[in-house]
């Protein structure tokens, strides 16, 4: 984030817009993801940092962070989905739609950050407390809606919003193969394997999710749910950064420079935002 945030007229484009909402918000969903499913797990009754799960329901209602916990669920898929369509677009008409997602971009992510308060906000409603658990000297959220009231609209949505980040994927693939220069098809392919990446992530959320609400009482499927689903989870959430900074060399570059690993050069890193941009460039900037 703080490479493209440096050089904002370098990365000036509707992908690195995107990417940069997305890193935005899967900070937030990490945070709020270890508040709620890892420290919760290590900090026993006595522990000095107790006080963070027994009494801070004096001070905030707990449905908040249950009502977060799935609202970011639909953004974070809506997201994944979104970049996959905004690479498929710009592959496939980058001057028809590049322009529209530039001046478009941050009306789109009010949208899918507004939109899934339509479901969410039933969970403001419904109690959740926190409970400490004596066999595991851990504490628990538990909600009072059932687990499949909770996924009602969920899980139809994810499974929706997955089958058309795959689609999104397959025909930037198509369109990929149908450039004719090498050099663009290189790097285009080094995008789409990005968002294709992710999106096998997002699929086998979707899948655990599935098994989760419908085999609730299947002990291979509660094992998947509580031992695989948050690695799986986690993944969705910090798989961007390490993809982008693998497979392009200008971020790459910039980053060890930022760090002091590398002695700044001249390149000029105007290729990449201009590759972005426009795929049909001979230049091969990554």
């Amino acid at each position: 984030m703080k490479t493209i945030r440096k050089y904002p007229k370098q990365f000036n484009a509707s992908f690195y817009l995107l990417y940069l909402w997305d890193s935005a918000l899967n900070i937030f969903t990490c945070l709020t993801g270890f508040y709620m499913m890892r420290l919760n797990t290590v900090v026993s009754d006595d522990s000095m940092f107790a006080f963070l799960y027994r009494d801070v329901a004096k001070y905030v209602p707990m449905n908040v962070f249950t009502a977060l916990s799935y609202h970011m669920a639909y953004v974070q898929y809506t997201t994944t989905a979104l970049i996959s369509f905004n690479r498929m677009t710009v592959i496939w008409k980058n001057e028809r739609f590049e322009r529209h997602w530039m001046k478009h971009t941050w009306l789109i992510m009010a949208v899918v950050l507004l939109v899934p308060l339509l479901d969410t906000h039933r969970f403001i409603h419904y109690k959740t407390e926190i409970q400490y658990d004596n066999d595991t000297e851990s504490y628990e959220f538990v909600p009072s809606m059932p687990l499949a009231d909770t996924f009602t609209f969920l899980l139809p949505t994810m499974v929706v919003i997955t089958v058309l980040s795959v689609c999104f994927n397959v025909c930037s693939a198509v369109l990929i193969k149908r450039l004719k220069s090498t050099l663009s098809k290189k790097g285009s392919t080094k995008f789409m394997v990005i968002t294709a990446v992710t999106c096998i992530v997002q699929l086998l959320g979707c899948s655990l999710s599935l098994i989760r609400v419908n085999e609730t009482e299947n002990f291979f499927a509660r094992f998947l749910a509580n031992n695989v689903l948050p690695i799986v989870s986690d993944a969705l959430t910090h798989i961007q950064p390490f993809l982008l900074f693998g497979f392009s060399s200008v971020i790459r570059r910039q980053m060890m420079e930022m760090l002091g690993l590398r002695k700044p050069n001249k390149v000029n890193v105007n290729t990449i935002a201009m590759h972005v941009n426009n795929p049909s460039l001979t230049s091969h900037p990554l």
